[in-house]
This record gives structure tokens, C-alpha cells and sequence, in this order.
């Protein structure tokens, strides 16, 4: 090891011993500041012409006097100088010059100043150099901080944190815009230099390390440290202040806690005596209403309502009796109807017989060997306008007819009639068409004409399903649905299988 850099380190000891001690150290030389007080008893051949002179920022922090005092100027202009010139070069207003005269002080008025003429310029307090160690940074609490996530992401204890923020006055009431102090090197007491007391001082009441102390707060002697200064002390820690802010949340809980069990109490309190006073007024308002002429109108009423009730249940009674009979009715009317519907198919068949069209003949063929289907309605209680094997038009009379023909407005919903596996779904013959197969059956199903189709090829639907929407695609004279069975590939008549 070098012996300069061994002496150097010796002399280092020797004057924190000193300083430690007691000992007078000569303090260093002031930080230069941008202005300074002049008294007006200053001789006028006394005064220069003072240029800014600029401040390094070291890891200090700026701050300005409590009590600036009067900071003021007394420059002597050069011939020809206008008083713009000065009022720049100080950074103030032309309006805040005022020229000395004999009789007094004037407002400058912007003409060139004779040579010696002096000019007085106010200038702003001085700004004081506060220093503090460079590890310790500032950070304003925003809204939702808590000192719980401050202390995560600064990787800092509750002891640390406290320890450099001795003004703190509770761990968890935090206004936003509170400055807080945090330590990115080295932890321990963060203290401000006070008048009555010197960096020395403070380090030998703690039992600090002198070389910890200089090597934190980047000194070399605490007599470069002064009033209103922060120092800090590597290793010491406010444990004592900690137990305190500890024991203040401590009480605030349990206060906030004897606060609730009271107000609660009180609550319970005062919802039992109410509940005693509306029981007893309840008590006496039914006492006073026993034989009021209210209650007895009351009676005379629930009379009335149960010998209504009686009436009504004899109502009931004979409206059960006369619903069964009407049901009874309607069961002899479906028995008739369907031997109607049979005769009507019958007749239907017989008419079909007589017609020589081929495909009349084939379709009384195709339905007398048909096996027993149970379709139902596509549409709702549509209206036919076109039947089986019908010649109403030029195109049924050219082309045989061999569906039915339902008028119903255009996109209303179509129910499969039966069972099957769509085989087709899209254009064809039909315009818009939807073919169900039911290959057990034989039974091939055609709903033709349709606006759109809800279901694809392949896909099997069940009797009652959605199939499609009414339109009028294709060769059509306006929005109805054609349907049409088929029975091994023969047309037949739908209504020989419709109920």
C-alpha cells in the first residue's frame, strides 16, 4: 500500500478524533450565492459590477430564507449603457430600475445613461445551499400509496423507513403529497443539524462510527456539516420512535374498535327501548280497538267474506261439473270428426279413382298401400289455395299439381310435418327448397318456395322442428309454401295424412 495514501488516512482519523472531541476546526468556505445585501451606507466607489455567478448542484437541496430580507444592487452604468441592458443582465424588469438622483430616485425612461450614473436594481433573496446525503432520494406519496407497497418496492424496513422520516406522525394516515425520505444505500438515522448543535455533536451522543458517517454523507470533517443540514448515521436507528408511532396505531385501533362496540351498543340500546315503546303502544292501541266499532264492522265483514267463500266454493263446484261435461262433449265431437275426416278421405279417394290423369291413379295407389303416418301441420292453420292434382291456374293446368299450396305471410316460421334427414337445402325445382327423407318410411317430404332455410344437408330433425321461412322464390304468384309428400317417389295428396 502507497504510505501517501497511509498518511492520508492517518491525518483522516486524527481530525474526525479531534473534531469528536471538541476541538476548533476551520470551517470552509461558503458555496458563492447569486446576491448579496448592500447596505445604503455602502461608498457608491465601493460597489462592482457583480456578474451571476452560476451554482453547481451537488447532492444538496435548494431552499430560500424565512426571512429574505431587502437584496439589492448599485451598479454604476457605462457611457452610453441603456438601461435595458442592465435591467437583462440581471434578469428583472426595465420597470424595477430606479436611477439615483440628488433629489431621489426616478424611473428609468429607456434613453441611453451617462457614464457614472447609478442605478439601483432589486434583485430576488438569495438561494441557500441545504446540504444532504446523496443516497437519501424524495418521493410524494400519490393517491392510494401506502407505506406497506412504499417499503416493498424500496426494499426497506418499517425501521428503516421510520428511521429516516422522523417527522412522521402515523404509519397508516397518509395524505396525498407527503414527501418521504428514502434511503438507497446505506439505512439509519436521518437527522437535521438544529441551532445549539454541530454534526460532532450529534455523532458522539448516537456512538456513530465517524468513518460510516463520512463515508454516507461524502464528508471528510462533520465541520463541513452545518445548521440545517441533514446528517446521516449508518446503523442507528429510531427504535424508540418506531415503539411509538407502534403504540399510537396500536391505540387508534382499539379506540376505533371501543368505538363500534359502543356505537353498536348504543345502537342495540336504542332499538330495544323502541321495540318496548312500539309493543306497548301496539298493546294499547289493540286494547282500545277490541270493542271499537271498527272491529266490529270487521267481524260483520269476515262474515260476509266466509259466506262468500261459500258461494264460491258451490261456484267451483258446479263449473268443475259443467267442464267435465263439456269435455265429455268435446271427446264425442273428435270421435265423430275423425269418422268424418275418414269418410271425407274416403270420398277423397273415391273422387281420386275416377280422375285418368296418371298421376291421380298413382298416387290413389301409392296412398291406399301407404303405412299409417301421423303428419302434422307445417303452418299454423294455414289457407289452402291450390290442393292436390288441382287445375286453379294456367301452370297447374300445363304442370301437374302434386302438393298443397299454403298462403301465409312471408317469413313465417315452418315446422317439419315428420321426422327424416335433410337431403336438400337451397335452390331447386321449387325456388328455395328443404327435402326430408325418411328411408324407413319411403317418405320423402318437399317444402318448397321458402324466403331462407334453418337447416343443412345431413342434419336430422325431429316432427316440429324449425325447417324454414315462407317466401316466394321460384315460379310463384306470391308468398305461400308448397308442400309435397312423396311415397316411393309417388306424389300423394297431404291431406289423406294430415289430421
Amino acid at each position: 500500500m502507497p504510505q501517501s495514501f497511509l498518511h492520508s488516512a492517518r491525518r483522516l482519523a486524527a481530525c474526525l478524533s479531534l473534531s469528536l472531541l471538541g476541538l476548533t476546526w476551520a470551517a470552509p468556505t461558503p458555496l458563492p450565492v447569486l446576491a448579496w445585501p448592500a447596505p445604503d451606507s455602502l461608498p457608491i466607489s465601493a460597489l462592482l459590477r457583480p456578474a451571476p455567478v452560476p451554482l453547481q448542484r451537488p447532492p444538496f437541496r435548494l431552499k430560500t430564507p424565512a426571512q429574505p430580507g431587502n437584496w439589492t444592487a448599485w451598479v454604476i452604468a457605462a457611457p452610453r449603457e441603456r438601461p435595458a441592458q442592465i435591467a437583462e443582465r440581471y434578469g428583472v424588469t426595465l420597470s424595477a430600475l430606479r436611477v439615483v438622483q440628488s433629489g431621489g430616485e426616478r424611473a428609468p425612461s429607456g434613453l441611453p445613461l451617462p457614464g457614472g450614473q447609478v442605478v439601483r436594481v432589486p434583485l430576488p433573496p438569495p438561494i441557500v445551499v441545504v446540504r444532504r446525503p446523496a443516497s437519501i432520494k424524495t418521493v410524494t406519496l400519490r393517491y392510494g400509496d401506502t407505506l406497506s407497497a412504499l417499503m416493498l418496492r424500496s426494499n426497506l424496513s418499517e425501521r428503516e423507513l421510520i428511521s429516516a422520516n422522523l417527522d412522521l406522525g402515523s404509519l397508516d394516515k397518509l395524505s396525498v403529497g407527503t414527501r418521504l425520505n428514502i434511503p438507497t444505500r446505506e439505512t439509519g438515522l436521518l437527522l437535521r443539524i438544529k441551532p445549539g448543535q454541530s454534526a460532532a455533536e450529534l455523532i458522539h451522543l448516537y456512538r456513530a462510527s465517524p468513518l460510516s458517517v463520512a463515508r454516507a454523507n461524502a464528508i471528510t470533517l462533520p465541520t463541513e456539516l452545518r445548521v440545517g443540514d441533514e446528517l446521516l448515521l449508518p446503523g442507528i436507528y429510531a427504535d424508540s420512535r418506531r415503539d411509538e408511532l407502534l403504540a399510537r396505531r396500536e391505540r387508534a385501533a382499539q379506540q376505533a374498535r371501543e368505538a363500534v362496540v359502543l356505537a353498536q351498543y348504543q345502537a342495540f340500546e336504542a332499538w330495544k327501548t323502541a321495540r318496548l315503546m312500539e309493543r306497548q303502544r301496539r298493546y294499547e292501541a289493540y286494547q282500545a280497538w277490541l270493542n271499537s266499532p271498527e272491529r266490529l264492522a270487521l267481524v260483520a265483514k269476515y262474515q260476509r267474506q266466509a259466506q262468500y267463500d261459500t258461494w264460491l266454493a258451490q261456484q267451483a263446484a258446479e263449473a268443475s261439473a259443467r267442464q267435465a261435461e263439456y269435455q265429455s262433449f268435446v271427446a264425442q265431437q273428435n270421435v265423430e270428426d275423425a269418422a268424418r275426416t275418414q269418410t271425407i278421405k274416403g270420398q277423397m279417394l273415391d273422387l281420386a279413382a275416377n280422375d285418368p290423369r296418371p298421376q291421380m291413379q298413382a298416387a290413389v295407389l301409392a296412398e291406399q298401400s301407404a303405412p299409417d303416418l301421423r303428419l302434422v301441420w307445417p303452418l299454423d292453420h294455414p289457407r289452402l289455395t291450390s290442393r292436390f292434382g288441382e287445375e286453379d291456374i294456367e301452370f297447374h293446368v300445363e304442370q301437374f299439381h302434386g302438393g298443397l299450396d299454403m298462403v301465409e305471410p312471408m317469413g313465417t316460421p315452418i315446422h317439419a310435418a315428420q321426422d327424416g334427414e335433410v337431403t336438400k337445402s337451397g335452390d331447386g325445382a321449387y325456388g328455395t327448397n328443404v327435402y326430408t327423407v325418411d328411408a324407413a318410411l319411403g317418405l320423402t317430404i318437399i317444402y318448397g318456395h321458402l324466403s331462407a332455410t334453418a337447416v343443412e344437408v345431413g342434419q336430422q330433425v325431429k316432427q316440429g322442428d324449425l325447417i324454414g321461412y315462407v317466401g316466394c322464390t321460384g315460379e310463384c304468384t306470391g308468398p305461400h309454401l308448397h308442400f309435397e309428400l312423396r311415397l316411393g317417389g309417388t306424389p300423394v295428396d297431404p291431406l289423406a295424412f294430415l289430421p
